[in-house]
């Protein structure tokens, strides 16, 4: 009797155990979709979690979610559904900086205006050194004005008066080589500087690479490309004066006695003479710029240098690019301006304008027109034309003027600098990287 129960348990146990079997294969095989292969009427391996929820198979999601209802709470907090954009890695795209000039020889030559110092360039000095650590940069000193003059006539000379542009650009070339060997330069250029690296480039540009120096790019910055016409009124005076007595009211109204140092702002030299003796004091001066400061009169539109210039520009291979500052409006050179009307206010502008050469309602800097400063009628085709609007020439007409406007200290001005030396030194390479998938988040 015992065994005859003992039997009866065995085959129970045996029936319950080929149903659960049948149910599991019910279930694993229920969908067409089912990820394991096997043929008809084979028994198939046993399904794996892992490889149901991370199979490549197509798997719908009425098929993939009862699983993994079915899955213990700690397996499915470990695998993730195979729709989940987290499981796969992410493209990113970078781009990447690398030198077009190995950076141990990237070099870049400050070049000063007439009458100036190299320390004009103390600010932007400052912000090259950061963005280009790797480049030697050189603030040209050959042709610093003597700082210690006490006025008078000798004064006003300096080196970049008192000396051709053509002789000026030699002496740069004399410093370039002896400071700069096996380095390739960007010239960067303020005022008559920029004419001083368009004549170096012009003169020497073969010599230098004759000493494994090359020169890659020219940036000026307010360069009178066709001239400075504000020489003009050295050829008139008394038309001059006669235009100046309409604003010289308003002037002293900006400023206690500013018409005065307006006018020392255009005559350099003994100024009360100009105003008391206007024909006299034209006679000397147009003697005395001619016979000692040729420099001076490379800048006057008819000189035979500008007109060299207008030639050679067209054909020289080097890219440029010409930054011109743009104000025109005497309220914004300082930080505190008197009340005046708006009638008063545009006739000092209109005929401020017109005593520095400009045409009616042309942009300028206090000092240039954009005409000159951007060569216009010049066809060359590497030649890129840039305008900062707030950008003073100087940092005085007549009086120092408010902190970062002048061209020079201007924070616009630096920047477009900068980003022409890193388009000459450097470019752009996009590169692709996989960022690797994220983490699966816990069930809830």
């Amino acid at each position: 009797m015992c065994y005859i129960i003992g039997i009866s348990k065995a085959l129970v146990s045996i029936g319950r155990s080929s149903l659960m079997v049948s149910l599991a294969l019910a279930v694993s095989c229920s969908s067409k979709n089912c990820v394991r292969k096997h043929d008809k009427g084979k028994v198939p391996l046993p399904l794996n979690t892992q490889t149901l929820l991370t199979s490549k198979a197509s798997l719908g999601k009425s098929d993939a979610i009862p699983a993994a209802d079915k899955l213990k709470k700690t397996d499915a907090e470990t695998f993730c559904l195979s729709d989940n954009p987290n499981l796969y890695p992410n493209k990113i795209n970078k781009l990447k900086r690398i030198a077009k000039v190995e950076e141990k020889k990237q070099a870049i030559v400050l070049l000063h205006g007439l009458h100036r110092l190299s320390y004009d360039f103390a600010t932007m000095e400052v912000v090259l050194k950061e963005e280009f650590p790797h480049a030697t940069i050189l603030a040209s000193t050959s042709l610093n004005k003597d700082s210690t003059g006490k006025g008078g006539l000798m004064s006003f000379v300096s080196p970049t008066t008192s000396r051709c542009i053509t002789d000026q650009a030699k002496s740069v070339y004399e410093e370039i080589k002896a400071k700069l060997p096996g380095r390739h330069i960007v010239i960067v250029g303020h005022s008559q500087g920029g004419l001083r690296g368009f004549a170096l480039i012009k003169n020497h540009v073969a010599d230098l690479k004759g000493e494994d120096i090359h020169i890659n790019h020219l940036i000026t910055i307010g360069t009178p490309w066709k001239g400075a016409p504000v020489m003009e009124h050295m050829k008139n005076i008394k038309q001059f004066q006669e235009k100046f007595n309409e604003i010289e009211s308003t002037l002293d109204r900006v400023e206690k006695n500013y018409a005065k140092a307006v006018i020392k702002y255009f005559f350099k030299f003994m100024p009360e003479l100009a105003q008391a003796w206007p024909s006299l004091y034209q006679l000397a001066v147009s003697y005395f710029i001619k016979s000692k400061c040729p420099g001076a009169e490379a800048l006057d539109p008819q000189s035979d240098f500008i007109r060299e210039v207008s030639t050679a520009l067209q054909t020289m291979d080097l890219p440029i690019t010409a930054i011109a500052g743009v104000l025109t409006d005497f309220s914004s050179l300082f930080d505190r301006f008197p009340s005046i009307n708006k009638e008063e206010l545009d006739k000092l502008n209109a005929t401020y304008a017109g005593l520095i050469g400009c045409k009616k309602n042309s942009e300028h800097d206090m000092l240039l027109p954009v005409d000159t400063q951007h060569a216009e009628g010049c066809t060359k085709s590497n030649f890129k034309r840039i305008k900062v609007y707030g950008a003073c020439h100087g940092n005085k007409v007549g009086v120092t003027v408010k902190k970062g406007i002048s061209e020079l200290n201007n924070r616009e001005v630096i920047q477009r600098v900068v980003e022409s030396i890193k388009a000459t030194f450097y470019e752009n390479k996009e590169e692709v990287s996989m960022e690797p998938p994220q983490s699966c988040s816990s069930a809830a």
